[in-house]
């Protein structure tokens, strides 16, 4: 269930799912993260609660989405966070959002190497479906709970397809670094990265940047440990400093 917003909040942490996925597993994520912080799971066209809906197949509508799901709260801190195709959308989203001048405090990224890297797979979102299917048990790339009901899984095979595709297409054209820090998140167990390749995220950042490896494979959201690193990156941020009122009844920030 996403928190509700309330003076006391002074941050919000906006979740973007992997490919085929919906906002529900972040709805945990709220007793995870520390006071103060609401957690908004974004839902995509065509995925979860919006299945109905045409799926975006272009990056770029996609970032355009997340932005609109966002407006409402434009002007409060706010961080990104992402999961394998999700990690790519969040990348996106904060070069979009650079440019307007209304970047995230942090990125926090997780399960998918540095978009720079080649594919860490295969292309397969063109293959028929036992293949596609396949490849996607092949590489650990899907939740053993969809695996295990043929006919469930049939359900999302649109928008894995179409997730798949724009991971499978991506071309890294960006030349400058990011000046957001990054967090990165991985399973040592994963076989869509490696450490060096979760790394290479340093790269594009020139600011503070900082790996976590989990000794999980590639869905570890519901994880004590993963649940507990995110905290503690989270509560590093910090909630702004509370203005102390001076002689005359105004406030002053802290001197620097």
């Amino acid at each position: 269930m996403t928190q509700v917003f309330t003076p006391e909040t002074w941050l919000t942490l906006y979740c973007l799912p992997h490919a085929g996925g919906s906002a529900r597993p972040y709805g945990g994520l709220g007793t995870a993260v520390p006071p103060g912080v609401r957690v908004v799971p974004l839902e995509l066209p065509g995925h979860g609660t919006r299945l109905r809906e045409p799926l975006l197949r272009d990056i770029g509508q996609v970032v355009t989405e997340v932005i609109r799901l966002m407006g409402e709260y434009q002007g409060r801190p706010f961080a990104l966070f992402g999961h394998s195709f999700g990690a790519l959308v969040a990348y996106e989203t904060t070069r979009r959002l650079r440019q307007l001048s209304t970047p995230p405090e942090l990125l926090l990224v997780s399960g998918r190497n540095t978009p720079v890297w080649p594919l860490s797979h295969e292309p397969i979102h063109t293959l028929p479906d036992p293949l596609f299917t396949a490849g996607l048990r092949r590489m650990g790339g899907i939740p053993q709970a969809l695996l295990a009901h043929p006919s469930v899984l049939q359900v999302y095979l649109p928008s894995l397809r179409a997730d798949l595709g724009m991971v499978e297409t991506y071309a890294h054209t960006h030349s400058e670094p990011l000046d957001v820090p990054i967090a990165a998140f991985a399973g040592l167990r994963d076989r869509l990265t490696d450490p060096a390749g979760m790394e290479a995220w340093a790269e594009l950042t020139e600011r503070h940047f900082e790996l976590t490896l989990l000794r999980k494979g590639h869905f570890f959201l519901d994880e004590p440990e993963f649940r507990a690193a995110l905290a503690d990156r989270l509560g590093r941020l910090g909630p702004p400093a509370v203005l102390a009122p001076t002689e005359s009844g105004s406030t002053a920030g802290p001197r620097h």
